[in-house]
Formats: structure tokens, sequence, C-alpha cells
């Protein structure tokens, strides 16, 4: 055990000989680290924060299944004509969308609102854009079935006269409607939602809340330019009659793109913020010892780190992600809990000494916890950097690097402050004016001891220095009030009970999460973009995008098993709970049914082989009823043979992410029962995909995460017992994160994911903080201890979770989840974690962890070996044989002398 201490040792020596070099050369630590950073930092002059990159790429999981499948989609129908219908994409192309509905929530099928509506269809298709001098239309952009824009079946039925008629009435789900180029079956359930039926019937609608309108368009630059002219007509359209809300493939990434840049021009406000409070938590009415400058120092150190790993990326061609938006707000929070340890380290150095012999010890304290910190930070980030979410990925690769140059910059730039900060105080000069000063105790005038007196009486030998008065109140406050009551017999019982009902509090919340991040909660809130998703979800989730079966490999058609498997496979999934039963068409029983109606009776006098060659099945996709087969089946051109086919299934209630998933899962688990290779696919599984992979990552991550703690901890804290306390504060304070963030409205998903994974960091500061204390402290009995690991960190950490919900405060004026789920699980990151670090851990380690005495005077040892010199210069008239350390109020004393007072 003794020898597992020597690293922490080690590393207390070595920051002890670098405080020293620091003390010695301030200026060099302060002016190298400020070039380097506006070098590398004016990399941000080139920061693009409205990347274009895809929602699905943001939020999918890179080399799921859905991806697999659609590559495989994709090369198997690459030769099919270009002409294909929507629910043959394998991704969600090109298109504007619109959902009307009447303002007094009545029936939209009637003449009156079937007249604007055709109104509105016009402005729409005669919405023009320009390039290169050629004018083009919608007409001119649309994806086309036979050589025309796809129709829209609700336009095609207020265009006829039947809404006229008293007698209206409506197939549905699927209807026969007139077109221009004859009656064809339209899948109206898409495009009309909240519907009545006539009286006994299931199949026949007389009236409907609200109508669809989908424009799709060829994946062009033309059609995307198409779209943005789209976005602003809807936004100019008025009508005193009717709801209109409306999206286009491209508005989900603007709205982002526009909410990260809003709240990014809000982070000065919360630079600002963190100014003011560090300054006043940081000062004193000791105009000398007062650590105002030194504060801002701290804030400012923190934002070099941000302009210089941001510079750092973007030079190296790292994309800016709309998630990223929240790592200035994280980093600023962690570079100020490093500021808060050092200066707390600072403070209790002997004020009497030199500012090297000061600085040394200082570092030799703070530092090894700062070291601690951000490695454990880095490592969560890291770990955070191997999950297949690409938007993960970026955010832990910008918030990482941050964290290191934040930790570098603390050991550097803002060393050389506190170095020459040191050297004001020595030389008892004022914080602001910088201007010699008398002590307190011989100030001239009483506003003269308010506002200009501090420092020290160089006159005055080392025990008669007024060391109280270097203190800050609020490291009193914990020493002298907070920790004997916390401590006390009788508040120790309650602490457990309240433990207790932390952790059943947290453990029932845990049962209630929800998992999933869905379009509509990505949207800004009161965007249009949500007011669509909203309608969306209310009106037209009872049908939801089709599911491809896809047939992937060449199979023999002809063979009645695999008629038997076609059918059987689409019988079971209308059968399903989550399919629809109604608006099913597999191509194989037209195509039978087409053969009978050809060859009547001589169908059994042909070879059934050859009635499934190419030139008859192209015959039959040739007929104007079957051409809608003609892009799901794929042909070999030297044999004729079938190589592949699909046909689709409707999905219903598929309103909830967990609806979603399942419908999902269960798709492929029919299909896979199948004898036939066959997959299920649509074009929005790839973002389902998240739904499965949310939960085991994010219990991967958590468990890499903890291990790698636990390893760093057993490295750095003194014993073995330690580190295992450490990981049970780590799990218990993850629990309570996850239970009260379900019970706040937060549901596990990415977003969430990324806190979850930040939060490892933080709780480990936290917590490796007190249990360092605690166990190296001078004091032998637990509950000295306990009270010594309280007035040494207690402040620290009450700093660290103040500013750092200080920090992300702004994040809660947002009016995007991402940001405010960011606020609510950082908030409950920081409120746990101090919970633990200044209430739960105290006492627990006082009933369960006594100070090792062997283990104190070990490392109390080794360290006045490092110093033994440095010390005997300052304490020349103490005299003793045995290993001593210092007080609280800087004056040595021994090992034995410290056990006699216990």
């Amino acid at each position: 055990m003794l020898k597992r201490f020597r690293v922490e040792r080690a590393f207390r020596s070595l920051f002890y000989w670098y405080g020293g070099i620091i003390a010695r050369h301030p200026l060099y630590f302060v002016i190298i680290p400020l070039i380097v950073a506006l070098g590398i930092g004016s990399g941000m002059l080139f920061l693009d924060t409205d990347a274009d990159t895809d929602a699905e790429i943001l939020y999918a999981p890179e080399n799921s299944r859905a991806s697999k499948d659609r590559a495989l989609i994709d090369g198997i129908y690459s030769d099919v004509n270009g002409e294909i219908l929507p629910q043959h994409l394998t991704s969600p192309g090109v298109y504007g969308q619109v959902i009307i509905k009447r303002k007094d929530g009545g029936n939209v099928l009637t003449r009156s609102v079937a007249d604007e509506v055709l109104i509105l269809d016009n402005t729409i298709t005669t919405i023009r854009v320009e390039i290169d001098g050629e004018n083009y239309s919608y007409f001119d952009l649309c994806m086309k079935w036979q050589s025309k824009c796809i129709p829209i079946g609700i336009i095609n039925i207020f265009n006829s006269s039947a809404l006229s008629s008293p007698d209206f009435s409506l197939s549905y789900p699927v209807a026969e409607v007139v077109t221009p180029s004859g009656s064809m079956p339209f899948f109206v359930a898409g495009e009309i939602a909240a519907v009545t039926f006539k009286d006994g019937s299931e199949s026949e609608i007389i009236a409907a809340q609200a109508i669809q309108l989908t424009y799709n368009l060829n994946s062009s630059a033309l059609g995307l330019l198409w779209e943005k002219e789209f976005l602003k007509t809807m936004s100019d359209f008025t009508s005193s009659n009717l709801d209109l809300f409306w999206i286009s493939s491209a508005s989900l990434q603007d709205e982002l793109d526009s909410s990260t840049s809003d709240i990014l021009g809000k982070f000065s406000i919360a630079f600002s913020i963190l100014i003011m409070f560090t300054i006043i938590t940081c000062s004193m009415t000791d105009w000398v010892r007062s650590k105002a400058w030194l504060a801002s120092f701290g804030v400012f150190s923190a934002g070099l780190a941000i302009i210089t790993s941001f510079g750092l990326l973007t030079y190296l061609g790292v994309p800016f992600v709309n998630v990223v938006g929240s790592t200035p707000f994280l980093v600023i929070g962690i570079g100020i809990d490093d500021m808060f340890l050092m200066v707390a380290a600072w403070r209790k150095t002997d004020v009497t000494k030199s500012t090297e012999h000061r600085m040394k010890e200082a570092f030799s304290e703070a530092a090894v916890s700062i070291t601690i910190t951000s490695i454990t930070d880095a490592l969560a980030f890291g770990i955070g950097a191997i999950t297949p979410f690409y938007s993960i990925r970026i955010f832990c690769l910008y918030t990482g690097v941050a964290v290191v140059f934040d930790y570098l910059f603390q050991i550097t730039f803002f060393a050389g402050c506190m170095a020459l900060m040191g050297y004001r105080e020595e030389k008892n000069l004022h914080v602001m004016t910088c201007r010699k000063v008398l002590p307190k105790d011989e100030a001239p005038s009483t506003a003269y001891r308010i506002f200009c007196a501090g420092g020290s009486n160089p006159n005055k030998t080392p025990k008669e220095s007024d060391h109280e008065a270097t203190q800050h109140v609020i490291m009193n406050f914990f020493r002298d009030k907070y920790g004997p009551f916390l401590t006390s017999i009788f508040v120790v019982p309650l602490v457990v009970l309240l433990y207790i009902a932390y952790l059943g509090a947290s453990i029932w919340g845990m049962t209630q999460l929800v998992e999933g991040l869905t379009l509509s909660r990505l949207a800004p809130y009161g965007s249009y973009a949500a007011d669509y998703y909203d309608s969306a979800q209310e009106y037209f989730s009872t049908y939801g995008p089709p599911v491809a079966i896809v047939v992937t490999e060449e199979v023999d058609y002809s063979d009645q098993f695999v008629w038997d498997e076609l059918r059987s496979t689409l019988y079971v999934l209308e059968k399903s709970r989550y399919f629809h039963d109604c608006c099913s068409a597999l191509w194989l029983d037209d195509y039978l049914s087409y053969l009978i109606t050809v060859n009547g009776s001589r169908i059994r006098e042909t070879s059934v082989t050859e009635l499934f060659k190419g030139d008859n099945v192209r015959m039959f996709l040739q007929q104007p009823a079957y051409q809608k087969y003609s892009a799901d089946i794929v042909f070999d051109n030297s044999t004729g043979n079938i190589v592949s086919s699909r046909f689709y299934v409707i999905p219903k209630d598929a309103s909830t992410s967990n609806s979603q998933k399942d419908m999902m899962l269960e798709a492929r688990k029919i299909v896979s029962r199948s004898s036939l290779p066959m997959i299920a696919y649509s074009n929005v599984f790839p973002y389902y995909e998240q739904y499965v992979a949310v939960l085991p990552n994010t219990i991967q991550n958590l468990g890499i995460a903890v291990g790698a703690m636990f390893v760093v901890s057993i490295v750095m804290l003194p014993n073995l017992l330690s580190s295992i306390f450490m990981c049970f504060s780590l799990a218990s304070i993850i629990i309570g994160i996850i239970g009260f963030m379900s019970l706040w409205k937060v549901t596990l998903d990415l977003i969430s994911m990324i806190n979850l994974i930040v939060s490892i960091g933080f709780t480990v500061d936290f917590s490796a903080h007190i249990i360092y204390a605690y166990l190296t402290g001078p004091e032998r009995t637990p509950r000295k201890s306990a009270i010594h690991a309280l007035y040494t960190m207690g402040m620290p950490i009450s700093q660290a979770a103040i500013s750092t919900i200080l920090a992300i405060l702004i994040l809660m004026t947002s009016d995007t989840y991402i940001f405010i789920c960011f606020f609510k699980v950082m908030t409950l990151v920081m409120a746990f974690g101090a919970l633990h670090g200044l209430v739960f851990l105290p006492v627990f380690l006082m009933i369960l962890i006594h100070p090792d005495k062997k283990c104190c005077e070990e490392e109390q040892q080794g360290t006045s070996k490092v110093v033994e010199t440095e010390r005997g210069e300052a304490n020349a008239g103490f005299h003793s044989d045995e290993p001593y350390i210092v007080r609280q109020d800087g004056a040595p004393y021994t090992i034995s002398e410290r056990d006699s007072q216990d």
C-alpha cells in the first residue's frame, strides 16, 4: 500500500519543483502561452458554424444495420429507371410539405377549403428559381413518374366536382382518384387525416380535419434552391380560414444552425457573469490578499483554452456540429473549477514565506488534484469519442482537446499570473491600484482600513502573524460551523436517511426513463419546423412511412414454395400489431392474376419457369395498372431472370420512439424467419437505429468510464479502499442523474448520453477532491479528517458547482432541446456532485474509512524530504530530528506532536 502511494508523491515532488521554476520566471509563463493561443486560435477565423451536415449523419449511428441495408438496396436497384416513386427512396430526399387544417377545427373536405388549397397549390407550383440565367419551376424540378410530376391525390380530388355533391364520400385509406392521366389508386391516408367515417362504414369517409400536400423534388442543387423559395413563400402566405404548417428537407438543419449561432452569441454574457462571480467569491476585505485580478485571469485562461482548441481543430479540418455549441460553456466551467483549487491551495500557504516558496507549496498540493481531474475529464471525453454517433464523437473531440488545453494553460499562463500576484502580495501592493499600502492594524483611519489596508506586517514573527486574516470567510465557515454540524452525532443519522431517500427516488426515476430523440424535439420550440412536427404527430402518425420487404438475392419465382414464403411473410406482417392489413400489394399476386387474365386456362400448358422470364414479366410491367411495380423488380439482363424484388407494408400508430423502434425490430424479426433472403427497410430506419443503440452505448460508455476512473484512482489515491469508495460514489451520482433527469422530462437519447459522459469527469472531480483531502490531511481521527476535508475543499467545490451552473445558465434561454437538455442534466450533475462532496461523502468516509496513519506519515515523510532544504531555510528557528509537517497556520510541527493533540 505504501508503494502504491509513491505515484502521487512523485507528482507532488514534480510540481513542487515546477512551482519554483514558475515563480522564478513568471513572465515567460504568461507571454509564451498567449502567443501560442493567438497563433493556434487564429483558426477560429475560419470556423464554419453553419456547416451543412444532415440530421441523419449527426444523430443516427454509423455502420448500423439500416445503413448497411440501404447500401445493399442501392446497389441492387442502381440500374432502375430514374423515374421512381417516393416509397422507392432509400433516403428522405428533397421535398416540401404542408399540413392544412381549418382554424375552427372543422371539416377540410369542403368546396370553400378546396378553393383556398388550390390557390396555395398554384402558388407553390409556380415558384421559380434562377441559375445561370435560366428559370426553373416546380414542374421542371419535381420527382417524375412516367415523365410527369408525381400527382398529389388530394389536389386531384379538389379539382374534381365530387366535393360539390351533398352525398360526397371517399374510400379510405386507398381511393381511386381521377387524374389527367386517368383513374389511379392513391394511398390517401398519407394525405387526409382525423377522418370521419360514413355511418355504417369503415372504408368510406365524409369529413377530415387535416390534409397534407407533399412536393417531391429531384435531389439536385436546383431542388435545394427551390426548397428555400418554398419556405419563403409559405412564411408569406396568409389565410383567414386555414392554419398552415410547413417544412422542407433542409428545415431541421437550418433551424439547428440558427439556434447554435444564437446560443454562441450569448457566450459573452456567460463569460461576463462568471468573471463577476469569480471576482466576488475570490475577493476579501484584505485589499492585498484579495484575488480579484487573479480570478479574472482564471476565467481568461479557460477562454484561451476554448479559442486554442477550436482554432486547432478548425485548422485540422474537423467540422463544427451544432452540439459543439455547448462546449464553451462546459469548458469555462471546468477551467474555473481548476482555478478555484489553485487559489484555495495558495490561501493555505504561509503568507510570511517567499513567493517562490508559496508557489512550490501551492503547486505541490493543487496541481495534483488538477492533474487527477484533467485526466478523468480527458478520459471521459476520449471514451465518448469511440461511440458510433458522429455528433457525439465530434463533441467529445472538441471538448476533450479544450480540456487538455485548459490544463496546460492552468499550469502555465494562470500559474504565471498567480506568481505575479504573489510578488504583488509580497510587496504589500493594493490589488486594484498596485500601490504599496499599510496593514490593517496600522491603518490611519477607518476609511483607509476599509478601502486600502491589507497584507502583513513584516516586522512581526511568523507566530505573531494573523493567519486567520489570510483565510477566506467561507473556508472558515466550513471548518468552524458547517463541518462540526454535519459530523455531529445528531446529524449523521439524518444524512444516512437522506441518502436512502435520494437513492430510492433515483432508482424509481430510472424505471420511468423514456428512450429516444424524436425529430420534433430537435426542432427549436415555437419554430415553424416544431409546429409542423407537432401537427404531423397529432394527425399523421396513424399511418407511417412505407416499409420495403426486399428479396435481396435471386430465387426461383416459378417455385410454389417461393410463392408461399412471400405470401406467408406478408400475412404475418399484416397480422402484426405494428402494421396495417389494408394497404399492402404483392406484385406476385397481381402477376399471377394477370397471367390468368391473359392466358386463361392455357397458363397450365406453358412452362411456369418461362412465365417468370424477363420478357413475360416486362410485358406485365408495361400494363398501366401494373407500371407501379416497374421499379420494384430487377432483372439479370443476360438471363432474363428476376434477381430481386420488393413489396411494401404500412406501419400503424408509430408515433413514439418506442413504437418506432419496436416496429423496425418486429419487421426484421418476421422477415428473418423466412427461408428466403429478405430484409426489411424504410428510409427512416437509419434514424430509428438510434433508439436501439443509445441504451447499450450508454451502458458501455459508463462501464468503460467507471473502469478507467477506477484505474486512475488506484494510481493517484492513497489506497485501494479509497479507489473503491470513489467508484461507488461515481455510480451513486450517475444513478441520481439518470433517475432525476427522467423526472425532469429528459429522455435517454444522444444528447443526454453526451451529458452522462460529461458527468463522469465532473463527478470524479467532486469525489476525488474530498477523498484525497480526507486521506492525506494532517488529522488522524475520522471526524477531524472529515472537517479538515470540508475546510480544504468545501469552498472550491461550492465555487465549482455554482460557477458551472452560472456558465450553463444561459443555455436555459435557448429554444432548442439540445441546449436545454445540456442545462438540465449538467445542473443535476452539479447539484448531486456537490451534494455528495459536501454532505454524503464526508459522513460516509467518517463512518467507513479510518485515516491510515502509516499512509499519511509515509506521504508526509516523502514530501518533507523533498522540501527539507526550503523549509529549513524558512524555519531556521525550528529544530527536530523527526519528520515534520506544516500546520494550517504555516508553523511546522512534528508528527508526534500532532498525535499527542488527538
